[in-house]
């Protein structure tokens, strides 16, 4: 398949997306003008579709689950379908970016869908007719084994469609559907489980899903070689010690963030506030919006003093603020939500654009396979610590979990490689 070239000296150029580079153009004033440059280049609305179609299928999945399952089944059985999915996810994300490295990216993405609604209709099947649980995780693994890589693949895209001096608003761009999609995705699918039926949020995902990858399998990734490196070499994404030292960043990262996310609703729980739970979440992603667009937008010399270990450190100052929150009424606790959630989207923004730069050529859709797993492996990390510390403790003694893993974030970052926007060469 053919395959990016751009490495860690040549990292968001022309060679990352597509057989042409696009010509440059003029940098557009105002604040909204590097989204206006975004969204006008080649394909990136295409990609933005694709984006957000393909986030829905994952964020609605645990609330159709618990709400599908357990009549048949029970709570146990439901937190188990959903742990196979995301854990078999995990796991098989650097393969799947891996394939889509050596392969056609056609061949990959049908490939996957195929199989994934196959897992699907499986799922449904498997609960309709009561069969066996057996039945519903099996299902429920070659959902999450074979899930379609478009997430893994649209930061490839991205970084074939625009310019390099894009690239920060792309990725904010990314982050900013995630948390929409974080926000809206379980509001629909409680709705449709609901007021129509608990099969229709699952039936959803598959249209989502296969739309999502139709819309991506339509686009030619520019100025990549024909050639493809099919070397047995597993550990490559792996081996730069700069990219080791920001996967460590973004695992931390990760578990900080599981840990305030976790919180925010066992500390609406015991202050007999549980109305409050969905609207703290909504605030930080809020709050994560408006920061990683926001941010992006800024002139560069604001962006260039902004770096990923200082955003981390912002966040460590945002846990210690909404930690002290805590001891204050339920309703300033929301107040305080978006505050901390500002650098949320920046942050992975920052994290995500590093890893871009500093990516071995040939190994870029594995290497956002690594990320995805990394992802779900912090927030798994951080959920259930600071669970289990929330569970018998006030609830600011998270900060025991968030404080330390994003401050080490912070320290481990590589300086060298700290600016989230480079300057065009």
């Amino acid at each position: 398949m053919p395959q990016e070239t751009a490495g860690p000296a040549d990292a968001g150029g022309a060679a990352a997306a597509g057989e042409t580079a696009y010509p440059s153009a003029p940098v557009p004033s105002g604040l909204l003008g590097g989204y206006r440059a975004l969204m006008t280049a080649p394909g990136a609305r295409r990609l933005a579709a694709a984006s957000l179609l393909s986030k829905f299928p994952i964020n609605m999945f645990s609330i159709s689950v618990l709400l599908l399952v357990p009549p048949v089944y029970s709570i146990g059985a439901a937190g188990l379908t959903i742990s196979t999915m995301l854990i078999a996810n995990a796991l098989t994300s650097p393969l799947r970016g891996r394939l889509a490295d050596r392969y056609p990216a056609k061949l990959v993405l049908f490939t996957c869908l195929v199989c994934y609604l196959g897992g699907l209709a499986g799922l449904l099947a498997s609960v309709s007719a009561g069969l066996p649980f057996a039945a519903v995780a099996a299902s429920a693994a070659v959902m999450g084994m074979c899930f379609p890589p478009v997430s893994i693949m649209l930061r490839t895209y991205w970084r074939g469609a625009v310019e390099e001096r894009h690239q920060g608003q792309a990725n904010a761009l990314e982050s900013a559907l995630m948390d929409l999609t974080l926000i809206t995705g379980p509001v629909l699918a409680a709705w449709l489980s609901t007021s129509m039926s608990p099969m229709l949020p699952l039936v959803l995902s598959g249209p989502l899903m296969a739309l999502a990858v139709l819309l991506l399998a339509g686009l030619r990734r520019q100025g990549l070689p024909p050639a493809g490196d099919r070397s047995g070499d597993w550990l490559r994404p792996l081996r730069p010690v700069t990219l080791r030292r920001v996967f460590t960043a973004h695992v931390l990262f990760c578990a900080a963030l599981a840990a305030t996310e976790v919180v925010l609703p066992i500390y609406a729980q015991q202050h007999d506030a549980t109305g409050f739970s969905g609207l703290y979440l909504a605030g930080l992603s809020v709050g994560s919006i408006v920061g990683a667009l926001g941010l992006a937008a800024a002139p560069a010399g604001i962006r260039r003093r902004t770096p990923p270990a200082v955003l981390l450190a912002g966040f460590v100052v945002g846990g210690c603020v909404l930690a002290l929150t805590m001891h204050a009424p339920p309703a300033l606790v929301l107040l305080v939500c978006p505050l901390t959630g500002a650098v949320i989207g920046s942050t992975f923004t920052a994290l995500f654009t590093t890893v871009g730069m500093l990516t071995p050529a040939g190994c870029e859709n594995e290497t956002q396979g690594w990320m995805t797993s990394i992802t779900q492996v912090g927030f798994a990390v951080g959920a259930s610590s600071s669970a289990a510390l929330a569970a018998g403790h006030d609830s600011s003694f998270f900060l025991l979990v968030t404080a330390p893993a994003a401050g080490m974030a912070a320290l481990v970052f590589p300086r060298a490689s700290a600016s989230p926007s480079p300057a065009p060469r």
